[in-house]
């Protein structure tokens, strides 16, 4: 499989489309993601809240991650972003 390295958020949603890839913002769930073998499209700061990531994932390669997330994410965590 090829790598593509995205420069822009904009060249994440023209290769994919907005409706095809879901935002994570919650630290905790975008590593949860990448150590069960989701690999974000796209990393940058969050323009709502500086100092803050988000990571860019494709919608299909993160339904199952997603339902694992909702089964094991820490209790309490009331950060956890909404997924769909």
């Amino acid at each position: 499989m090829k790598f593509i390295s995205f420069k822009t958020l904009d060249e994440v949603i023209e290769c994919y489309g907005r409706e095809n890839i879901v935002a994570i913002d919650n630290l905790r769930q975008i590593i949860f993601y990448t150590a069960h073998g989701c690999q974000p499209k796209f990393v940058c700061e969050n323009e709502v809240k500086p100092g803050k990531l988000t990571a860019w994932f494709l919608k299909n390669e993160t339904n199952y991650i997603y339902q694992r997330w909702l089964m094991n994410r820490p209790d309490g965590n009331s950060n956890a972003s909404e997924h769909r």
